[in-house]
């Protein structure tokens, strides 16, 4: 008898194991957000929200005594470091922040000459997600969004939080962060050379608070590939889509689609790999921290299935009079931003609580061994300058659909790229 006990006791086993691993794959992280499979009744112990940065800064500043700076631009790694090594300092300062005050733009910029950690982002961000991405709240924050930040001595042994807000108004904020902290960090930096425009009397023409450095990193070409087929498969996955099964049909542009309980899921004839959430939208309402995140760890799922030597990261947030918010995500290569020709690597939507939509034009980069010669920076921003007045120089890759990509100058003005130059 025993020997048919033993059997049975293995099946059982198998059989209760199978059924926690169904009940783990349908309590779903994103299901509050972006409904994809229904979820059991029963919901497990809540767990505290963590967050990882969506972005980093895409120059900073570290400037010393006598105003000399140590700049870091287009060189993903060093930035990763430099993030990494201020966070706790900007932590403390972000969520012990009291009201913020109004400050003018000559106050801004003078700040900039004085010992202080600058860090500019290029495109708006709510506050309050910097300072999620930091492991703090910023509830005195509330709405307001930011592009540029500054921590520098307040006169009386704290540190000062200033910074850009989205409306182009400057702002300052009292902190109990300790500048001893912050000046000991600042000290490990060595002067590079870099230096803001409206010192240097050659970019007089430019945006004044751009950032231009005396020495660029070296850069190589990059080789470009796409990867929808595997894009299309991580999001079949993702949102439980059998891309085998009999109910896809073809749109009349060519456009196959692949029906699931939830949602859409579109692969367009360009490339590009879409879903749509089914039913109308509605939900409770989500901060802006969580829709980041969401979109983030949705994105970075799909990005993990072809991801080469890029990175993916927010590149900027829109939000209309309705409160739809449209958060945009780019490549980018060594910290190069790539610059596609049909618009952003990635977009979520968000309506009334839920991401409806999610897009990701899935392309694949790698180094290659040749050196590509750039223009001088501060050759670059003045001819940026001489072509449109208050325009800055920003060095991207732009990307057409070839397999070979070399970094070249694009003048950026109103966050937008004007133009660009191949020499």
């Amino acid at each position: 008898m025993k020997r048919f006990k033993e059997p049975i006791k293995t099946l059982l086993i198998l059989l209760l194991t199978a059924s926690a691993v169904f009940l783990a794959w349908k309590g779903s992280l994103f299901s509050a957000f972006f409904p994809v499979r229904q979820s059991p009744a029963a919901s497990p112990e809540p767990q505290e929200q963590t967050y990882t940065a969506a972005a980093l800064p895409k120059a900073a500043a570290v400037t010393g005594p006598g105003g000399l700076c140590c700049g870091v631009k287009y060189d993903g790694e060093a930035m990763a470091e430099l993030y990494e090594g201020f966070s706790a300092i900007l932590a403390e300062a972000l969520g012990s922040a009291e009201e913020p005050e109004v400050i003018g733009r000559f106050t801004w910029q003078n700040r900039l000459q004085e010992e202080s950690l600058f860090l500019d982002y290029g495109f708006t961000l709510p506050i309050n997600a910097l300072a999620a991405w930091v492991g703090v709240g910023a509830d005195w924050a509330g709405a307001e969004t930011g592009s540029a930040f500054l921590l520098d001595h307040n006169g009386s042994g704290s540190v000062r939080l200033s910074y850009c807000a989205g409306d182009g108004r400057y702002f300052q904020c009292a902190t109990s962060a300790s500048w001893s902290t912050l000046r000991a960090l600042l000290e490990e930096f060595r002067p590079n050379g870099a230096a803001f425009a409206f010192d240097l009397a050659a970019l007089e023409d430019c945006d004044p608070f751009s950032l231009v450095l005396e020495q660029l990193p070296t850069f190589t070409g990059v080789h470009a590939s796409s990867e929808q087929s595997a894009a299309a498969a991580a999001c079949g996955e993702l949102f439980g889509i059998n891309l085998g099964g009999q109910s896809r049909y073809t749109e009349a542009d060519g456009t196959l689609v692949y029906p699931g309980e939830a949602g859409v899921l579109r692969l367009w004839t360009d490339g590009t790999v879409s879903y749509s959430a089914a039913g109308e939208a509605g939900g409770a309402a989500v901060s802006p921290a969580d829709r980041i995140e969401t979109a983030r760890e949705l994105l970075d799922a799909v990005h993990e299935a072809f991801r080469g030597e890029e990175s993916l990261f927010l590149s900027g947030t829109e939000t209309d009079e309705a409160g739809e918010l449209t958060l945009l995500f780019s490549y980018a290569v060594e910290g190069v931003r790539v610059v596609l020709s049909d618009g952003p690597a990635a977009r979520a939507v968000w309506r009334d609580g839920r991401l409806s939509e999610l897009m990701i034009r899935p392309r694949s980069y790698r180094r290659t061994d040749d050196v590509s010669e750039v223009l001088p920076e501060m050759q670059a921003a003045a001819a940026a300058g001489s072509i449109r007045r208050g325009a800055a120089a920003e060095l991207v890759l732009p990307d057409g659909g070839e397999d070979r990509l070399s970094p070249v100058w694009i003048v950026a003005a109103d966050g937008r790229d004007q133009w660009k130059r191949e020499d």
